[in-house]
């Protein structure tokens, strides 16, 4: 594999988990912290049982289990997750469907085999979920299957489809007044990373800087929007020569992404993997040699747990780092 085309794929692995983390369908449009997500989690689960007790509808019940995958999903538990959106679809093709609710779990499920590495299956459930979009006049839903198709292109290093997407998402979500920030925002870090993908660093460079100022207004400087942000600005800084900002920015991203999701998240150790890889490019090995080994140690650990082995194995599969 070329250099350039490594480093390309690298970025689109830590967009990927950026892509993922904004575009999950959390409560009120919330970014969820590690606390919060347990408990809504929780919450959702007991929802579950109850439906399970009580035989409610199904359209309530398949929305139950749909925002249930997401929430595993943002939690790096990617089998429970797919248990879960299988779950809520069969719900959701019950009479009477909801083509809006069946549509946006596909495009779900199809998000959750990105990040498990299994694009084919990806790829198809994005196109099944725009198409029922597009046949069922759902115009407003457009956006998304945009947004996500364009993260698929990225992580495949098809640069020019994934900017040709991106660039309807972000035109899309910045027109409608009622479109979630995490919208806005994590289109604004695909389309980014596309430009990057194409080597033309200072375009994206202002998106990155559009994209962390709206999220350090929107949630401020400690929390994962902002830190993902910065953590991808810094990463275009470098590229395009600017060591001194980057390391400051990518640094930032590392503290607060440590603090939020923890090492026992696999996007956290993306970023992290990624980290020392800028480390010992700006000539700093002791401290990469002690990120590379924190990051070797907890990779061991989180291996033997099954609740976390598929997608750290799906990080050494898509060989992205």
């Amino acid at each position: 594999m070329r250099a350039s085309q490594h480093l390309g794929r690298t970025l689109a692995r830590v967009c990927l988990s950026a892509a993922a983390m904004f575009g999950a369908a959390t409560l009120n449009a919330q970014i969820l912290t590690k606390d919060d997500l347990q408990k809504e989690i929780a919450t959702y689960e007991a929802a579950a049982r109850q439906n399970e007790a009580s035989n409610m509808a199904a359209l309530q019940a398949g929305r139950i289990w749909l925002h249930l995958g997401t929430l595993y999903q943002d939690a790096g538990k990617y089998g429970q997750s797919e248990l879960a959106f299988e779950r809520a679809m069969r719900f959701l093709t019950i009479e009477p469907v909801s083509k809006a609710d069946l549509a946006a779990t596909i495009d779900d499920l199809g998000t959750l085999y990105l990040e498990m590495g299994k694009v084919k299956e990806s790829e198809r459930a994005e196109s099944k979920a725009l198409k029922m979009r597009e046949q069922s006049g759902l115009k407003s839903d457009l956006s998304r299957s945009w947004y996500h198709l364009a993260t698929l292109y990225l992580r495949e290093h098809h640069s020019q489809k994934a900017k040709e997407f991106a660039e309807r998402a972000v035109d899309a979500f910045f027109a409608n007044p009622n479109a979630a920030p995490e919208d806005k925002i994590g289109s604004l870090l695909v389309l980014a990373s596309a430009l990057c993908q194409s080597h033309v660093y200072p375009q994206a460079i202002a998106k990155l800087q559009s994209g962390l100022q709206m999220a350090n207004e929107t949630y401020g400087p400690e929390k994962v929007p902002t830190a993902l942000s910065a953590f991808l600005l810094g990463y275009a800084d470098w590229k395009n020569g600017d060591i001194a900002s980057a390391s400051q920015l990518m640094q930032r991203g590392t503290e607060v992404l440590g603090k939020e999701l923890g090492w026992g998240h696999p996007a956290y150790l993306s970023v992290m993997t990624q980290y020392a890889r800028f480390l010992r490019a700006s000539h700093r090995q002791d401290l990469a040699r002690t990120v590379e080994q924190e990051v070797k140690s907890m990779r061991v650990q989180l291996s033997s747990n099954p609740a976390y082995a598929r997608g750290l194995l799906t990080a050494d599969v898509m060989a992205l780092f």
